[in-house]
This record gives structure tokens, sequence and C-alpha cells, in this order.
């Protein structure tokens, strides 16, 4: 049983992965821009921060 499901599995992964390697490359758009990443990765990082100092905070308390 669990050697079918990780065959399954497995050929679930590689049919997911071909349409990656069919993309065109998009080429030199100057229009494009990229991204800012910092503006909710910062906000993601201080919430984990958070989360653990609370966790370290209640394991000392019990």
């Amino acid at each position: 049983m669990k050697k079918s499901i990780f065959i399954l599995a497995s050929l679930f992964m590689l049919l997911i992965s071909l349409p990656i390697f069919a993309q065109a490359d998009p080429g030199d758009d100057p229009e494009a821009v990229p991204a800012p990443i910092d503006g909710g990765l910062s906000l993601l990082i201080a919430a984990g921060m958070l989360y653990g100092a609370k966790k370290v905070i209640d394991g000392k308390n019990k």
C-alpha cells in the first residue's frame, strides 16, 4: 500500500513539473518592473519572531 502511494505521489510530482520546462523565455521586456519582496516579507519575519518569542515565554512560565 505504501509503495503504491509513493509511486502515485512520484508520478504526480513528475507530471506537475512538466509545464515548467515548456515555458518560453519572456525576453527582455523594458516595461517589466520587478516586484518588491521586502514589504510583505519583513512583516512575515517580524510576525514569526513575535510568535517564537511568545512560545519561548509561554514555555518558561509552565
